[in-house]
């Protein structure tokens, strides 16, 4: 027994003595043992960025990125709300002068670069024809227009870069890979925020080329894509639809075809055409805009009213414009609306008109009816559409009532009074039949599960 007191003694003893010489380097051992634990542990708990790779339709240059690209690396002076009005971005507010010609932003102050620098109103670049900018302080940009421009606030939302792509949004370009002038493959990162994913996107010329990188594993998401085809059956691929209210598929008549200048005539093919297909389209404007008119001539299916119509041949209606009755039609279309023309033309049949269909691949040559799919702006100005003088009506449309509403609306500021002109518009644009509003379209973004 005292042989075992007398070991522990001296082992005690030996690790007091041990303790006090090394002591300091056990207490710094073990705290930089805690320090590095604690700093691997924050590494591997960090959010990492994930990587996105989206295939996208269409031939695009720098200088015309697809605007939802645009968002994500920069902003403009304004923004656009859901129901298409302009509210504060880059600039914190903003006031109209000179009897509404001229438009002065307030620059936030507090804005940067992508690269640190502060930005301010010298920064903005925006050029405009008829439009003179003039810089009133580091905060503060003025707009002079020649005449009355009310969406110009909308038109402003625009992202801004300097260059090389350099903007304020939460992305920027880390690179980029082009064919020529043709980008193939563009790179961005996001700016501060590591649980957002890098995105990398892929051009493909067309929906054909962008199915088949996607069935190679070139990228892992196809966005707005009209035709689903086999991928439908793909059993580890999630799809989903998406209403585009701010496109619209109609059917364009050339008014100054001499047996479409008849109103009658033009409302009995309205009437023939069987819509019930949902997302119905009642006009140009978006339903989801504040200028929406939803009491509309909807032109429901109404067969026996359309053969009234055309068997009366618009008898006391614009009948010096109409030398024959119609008895045939021409339906032009692209290659992704063929479908949908078969069923114009059975209707048509129906109501006793031989329809032919031609298959185009430029909505600028001459037709007599055009099935179309068109962009709505943002904004219910839709002047060079369908005002009787500019190259964009491609309906040769003519209607002095119109044109006044359209020029009206563009020089109105309050919201409420263009919201007035805006509803009588579409009445009288649905009214005339020089366009016959069929739906809004439905993409698909394709996403292996």
């Amino acid at each position: 027994m005292k042989r075992f007191f007398r070991r522990f003694r001296f082992c005690h003893n030996l690790i007091r003595v041990f303790w006090q010489k090394r002591k300091k380097l056990f207490i710094l051992g073990f705290s930089l043992g805690i320090f590095v634990f604690l700093l691997f542990y924050k590494i591997l708990t960090l959010p990492k960025n994930t990587v996105e790779e989206i295939g996208l339709i269409g031939k695009y240059t720098i200088n015309e990125l697809p605007l939802e690209i645009q968002n994500l690396i920069s902003d403009g002076l304004t923004e656009i709300s859901k129901d298409g009005a302009a509210k504060p971005k880059i600039a914190e507010s903003w006031t109209i002068e000179n009897d509404g010609k001229d438009y002065i932003f307030k620059i936030k102050n507090d804005l940067k670069w992508q690269d640190g620098k502060p930005l301010t109103a010298w920064d903005i670049n925006l050029k405009f024809s008829d439009v003179t900018k003039t810089v009133l302080d580091d905060q503060t940009i003025k707009f002079q227009l020649k005449e009355k421009f009310s969406p110009f606030p909308v038109v402003v939302s625009q992202p801004i870069f300097r260059k090389g792509l350099l903007g304020t949004g939460e992305y920027q370009v880390k690179k980029i890979e082009r064919n020529g002038e043709i980008i193939e493959k563009l790179t961005l990162m996001p700016v501060n925020d590591r649980s957002k994913p890098k995105i990398i996107y892929r051009f493909y010329p067309t929906e054909d080329a962008a199915r088949t990188g996607f069935k190679l594993g070139e990228v892992f998401t196809l966005r707005e894509i009209v035709r689903l085809e086999d991928l439908e059956k793909w059993q580890r691929v999630e799809i989903k639809p998406e209403v585009k209210s701010n496109r619209f598929v109609a059917i364009f008549i050339n008014t100054s075809d001499p047996h479409l200048g008849n109103k009658a005539t033009r409302q009995a093919l309205a009437y023939a055409i069987n819509k019930d297909k949902g997302n119905r389209a009642l006009s140009s404007i978006n339903p989801t805009s504040w200028a929406y008119n939803k009491d509309v001539k909807p032109y429901k299916y109404d067969l026996a009213n359309a053969k009234k119509l055309l068997e009366n041949n618009g008898s006391g209606e614009e009948t010096e414009v109409q030398d024959q009755p119609l008895k045939e039609i021409e339906l032009a279309t692209l290659s992704s609306l063929l479908p949908m023309a078969e069923e114009i033309k059975k209707d048509w049949e129906e109501l006793g008109i031989t329809t032919k269909i031609k298959v185009i691949n430029n909505p600028n040559q001459e037709f007599q009816a055009l099935l179309a799919t068109q962009e709505i702006p943002p904004d219910p100005d839709q002047y060079p559409f369908w005002h009787s003088t500019q190259v964009g009506n491609i309906t040769n449309y003519k209607s002095p009532k119109l044109d006044k509403l359209l020029e009206d609306g563009r020089k109105l500021t309050d919201q409420d009074e263009r919201q007035a002109v805006y509803s009588d518009f579409q009445k009288t644009l649905v009214e005339d039949t020089s366009v016959i509003f069929l739906y809004h379209p439905t993409v698909y973004t394709i996403s292996k599960k």
